[in-house]
């Protein structure tokens, strides 16, 4: 039975009397509760698919036969001075590239880290991180241009926006990056599913945008979360009892009255 884009009520009739829908949105919480902040963890290796750019600092360290280490910020041009040999371009560049990059020019002066049998390693990884500013539009609680460190997330800026209002969709969130559609976020694969593959990591001057919800549907009675939710296209009854949680024990599941 199809419900997307229904504004409806689904009744499934329960030995409980209390058949009223809780009056709260499925998953408007999640960016509103002061334990689930998203904030980005810094006690993890620096991922290596983290791009560089102005502002970050990067930490070079040489170990084997030549033991050093050289901190460095990158410049607003993109480099950063190495000493001995001068400027090095890493503008754009993830951690593994500019790790490569480093290490060719590196090998100038230690020679050790290109021989066959390499008797000097080195190792790149992020020291200070830069920020970023993102704006944050349409339908949630404080639209605005917010600041914060280049590990966030859609998620992080989200909570920063008290997340959308009442008339924001939490299943159709779009990050844009250059015009161009970066990222579509499902609060609902997360919530149920531990899905967050598309809350993705922000970068400057990302416009985040909120749009109104498409449809909702409420659930009352023989269900474990009586409430509303937003539905999909082509999504079904199906789909909306298993948000819901499923039916609770004392259901009556040989009938489900759809008002529209």
């Amino acid at each position: 039975y199809g419900v997307a884009g229904d504004e409806g009520v689904v009744v499934i009739h329960s030995e409980n009397t209390d058949t009223g829908a809780g009056s709260g949105i499925f998953g408007h919480y999640v960016f509103k509760t002061k334990n689930l902040n998203f904030v980005p963890s810094y006690n993890i290796p620096t991922p290596e698919n983290y791009k560089l750019s102005a502002g970050d600092e990067i930490v070079i360290d040489i170990w084997g036969s030549v033991v050093t280490n050289i901190s460095a910020e990158i410049s607003p041009e993109g480099s950063v001075y190495i000493p001995d040999l001068g400027p090095v371009y890493i503008y754009g560049q993830t951690i593994a590239q500019a790790e490569r990059h480093l290490k060719k020019y590196l090998s100038k002066i230690y020679s050790g880290l290109s021989e066959e049998v390499p008797d000097t390693f080195m190792k790149l990884s992020l020291g200070r991180i830069k920020s970023v500013t993102i704006n944050v539009l349409g339908d949630v609680e404080k639209p605005g241009s917010y600041t914060l460190p280049s590990l966030s997330s859609i998620a992080s800026a989200l909570y920063l926006a008290g997340g959308p209002n009442n008339l924001g969709t939490i299943r159709d969130i779009r990050l844009y990056r250059n015009n161009k559609l970066i990222s579509t976020l499902d609060v609902y694969d997360y919530i149920l599913t531990g899905n967050f593959a598309d809350n993705v990591r922000l970068e400057d001057n990302d416009a985040i945008i909120v749009a109104p919800y498409s449809g909702f549907v409420s659930v009352r009675g023989g269900v474990k979360r009586p409430m509303r939710y937003e539905m999909k296209e082509g999504e079904t009854l199906a789909d909306l009892l298993k948000y819901s949680g499923g039916f609770t024990n004392g259901a009556y599941t040989g009938g489900v009255q759809v008002d529209r």
